[in-house]
């Protein structure tokens, strides 16, 4: 038995421990934490089977009755210091109280893909509902990254690995336990680049399930948000332009990924039409769909200001360009933790967390950036100029700071593609790290996870105002269940420990990749019925 069990490979338990890790945070957070999501879980029981009891119009154009408990679902917002012991024992998780809200998507201006879906796992229970889109979300990205890695050439396996690793510390991994379309987006325009490239590198039966990962990571995008559409686009013509080839196989090959570009950007023309051409790339922020509504004992829409913000004096024209373009850069850093709360922006981390996870982008960046291609280095310059440019653009066009309304997690899913096109190392020169790199990388990563997971519960089950490592004691909120506050923490923790260094000791090192190239490839191509 214990024979057979040493003969596992490694890589194949990451999977579980993807699972394992995920599901901790899909627990850390109650129902309501994420940004907006009394806006989101809204849409998407409107969008649900049971529409007609529970999203009804009424009176006024665009006023509706929906769910008293979605309505106010996030009573604890703004406040660290409260808990989430307001959804308390007389918190109705039904559907039967109605009352009246205007915040959802009547008008049709998030794209509809992400709300059909999960609108389709809406019930009579709230809370169920709620989790089990979380958990589909955690099984979707899974399964996509599985498919991905067991399909992908060797030598591209290790993009995909640090793709997902370098920006998922703390706010895509915070996104896994919200009801929020921003991680659909961040897991789109993730997976869409690599699924292309691979699509483009392989053939037969590889090649057609590649193709079909590329098409569903780009609705996935597309169908999210409409800023993602666009950056979807992005992504695709990036790979397309990096694996051009004047060969009449290049041009039939690439009319599945232009014709799904076609589809993104019908998405995003719909949602621009439907705010009436005031799209997020030219209103006061992405969001601008959610902002604007105050809800009885609940919060207002999108409050979009980070730390610090709002203590300078105003500026405009030229001052507020310089400010601007100056200051741009904390909207990438807040994706990592650095000056941006996760939640309703409430949930602050401390400064182990951005410095962490930062220092092992650059650490592995700047070892992927190491002699680039010509069409891949023009290809990471034009989306550092586009990081830098379109929030600017916004944040003019509103006439307002970095700080304000614009959130690093619209941001994140560019932040993705930026870290897919430095690691996307040839075969004959692949990114790999010493052993001290990899230790480095492997502690920034988890120590970072382990903060952030920590605070993300204590934000919660007594606010912040309670301190101490011991997260069971004198527990506010927490879910019904076996399970308690430090189990999640600590389960999680280690899972994602034992995740980061099995991917980084097994994909970041030149030996494995030279062991895994041979035989396992061979294999895996024989029983996919092609040889390359």
């Amino acid at each position: 038995m214990l024979e057979r069990v040493r003969r596992i490979p490694l890589l194949a338990l990451t999977p579980l421990l993807a699972l394992l890790s995920l599901t901790a945070w899909v627990f850390a957070s109650p129902i309501g934490a994420g940004p907006d999501d009394d806006f989101h879980l809204v849409s998407s029981w409107c969008a649900g089977p049971t529409a007609d009891e529970t999203c009804v119009e009424h009176g006024a154009a665009a006023s509706y009755q929906a769910p008293q408990a979605l309505v106010e679902i996030a009573c604890f917002a703004f406040d660290p210091t409260r808990s989430a012991s307001c959804q308390g024992e007389d918190w109705s998780w039904s559907t039967d109280v109605l009352v009246e809200t205007d915040r959802f998507n009547f008008a049709g201006t998030y794209p509809p893909t992400y709300y059909a879906v999960t609108g389709a796992l809406t019930g009579d229970d709230i809370q169920a509902s709620a989790v089990l889109m979380r958990l589909l979300s955690v099984a979707l990205f899974v399964g996509m990254a599985v498919a991905l890695f067991l399909l992908l050439p060797v030598h591209r396996r290790p993009a995909l690995a640090w793709v997902f690793l370098l920006t998922a510390v703390p706010l895509g991994l915070f996104l896994f336990g919200t009801n929020n379309p921003s991680l659909w987006a961040w897991i789109g325009v993730g997976a869409a680049p690599l699924a292309l490239i691979g699509y483009y590198e392989t053939a037969g039966r590889r090649q057609a399930a590649l193709g079909a990962l590329v098409v569903l990571s780009t609705l996935m995008a597309a169908g999210s948000r409409s800023d993602a559409a666009v950056f979807v686009c992005l992504a695709i013509g990036a790979i397309m332009i990096i694996e051009f080839a004047h060969r009449r196989r290049f041009y039939l090959q690439s009319i599945l990924p232009a014709l799904s570009a076609l589809v993104a950007l019908a998405f995003f023309a719909s949602a621009y039409l439907a705010r009436g051409g005031a799209s997020g790339f030219t209103g006061e922020s992405f969001d601008d769909a959610e902002s604007g509504s105050t809800v009885e004992n609940g919060p207002a829409a999108n409050p979009g200001t980070a730390a610090g913000a709002g203590t300078a004096p105003p500026l405009s024209g030229v001052g507020l360009l310089a400010s601007n373009i100056l200051n741009v850069p904390r909207l990438w850093t807040g994706v990592f933790g650095d000056r941006w709360g996760l939640g309703w922006l409430d949930t602050s981390m401390p400064a182990l967390v951005p410095v962490a996870t930062v220092a092992a982008l650059v650490l592995v960046g700047t070892l992927g950036i190491a002699r680039p291609s010509l069409r891949r280095a023009l290809m990471i310059a034009g989306v550092v100029i586009v990081l830098v440019v379109l929030p600017v653009i916004v944040l003019q066009a509103g006439g307002i700071a970095v700080g304000e309304q614009v959130q690093p997690r619209y941001l994140l899913p560019l932040v993705a593609l930026l870290v897919v096109l430095l690691t996307l190392a040839p075969a004959h020169r692949p990114l790999t790290l010493t052993r001290v790199q990899q230790f480095v990388v492997i502690v920034a990563l988890s120590s970072a996870q382990f903060v952030a997971l920590h605070l993300n519960i204590r934000r919660y089950v007594t606010g912040i105002d309670e301190s101490g490592p011991n997260l069971d004691a004198g527990v506010e909120w927490w879910w019904a269940g076996p399970v308690s506050p430090n189990a999640v923490w600590l389960l999680g923790s280690l899972a994602f420990t034992l995740l980061v260094t099995v991917l980084v000791t097994r994909l970041a090192s030149a030996s494995s990749l030279s062991e895994h190239r041979g035989g396992r490839r061979r294999a895996l191509a024989e029983a996919l019925g092609h040889t390359d």
